[in-house]
């Protein structure tokens, strides 16, 4: 579907998402995980087939999503990833006034 077209941003099987929503990570962009330093690299990688509430509709045609993690001595280190539809479908809707 051509976002263009239709503004609302929608996951793999055509259902509309927003933030706050909950989705699951289906594909990473072999390229994306190709620019990561090799320490966050197996962060995201881990992020497939997991579960993550979107957090922005950073620009048309895509969503992003965050993780955390510990780096010892008290440092945690983010990061995330922007996922075109085809990458990520709906779970379920979020509780937050803009996923309803």
């Amino acid at each position: 579907m051509d976002n263009q077209l239709d503004p609302q941003m929608r996951d793999r099987h055509g259902n509309p998402v927003t933030v706050g929503d909950v989705v699951r990570v289906l594909e990473i962009a072999p390229d994306v995980l190709a620019s990561l330093a090799e320490d966050e690299r197996p962060h995201h990688e881990a992020m497939l087939h997991n579960e993550y509430e979107i957090d922005d509709l950073p620009e048309p045609g895509k969503v992003s999503v965050s993780i955390s993690w510990e780096e010892g001595d008290g440092l945690t280190a983010h990061g995330g990833l922007y996922l075109l539809s085809h990458e990520f479908e709906l779970v379920r809707k979020g509780s937050s006034p803009a996923a309803k």
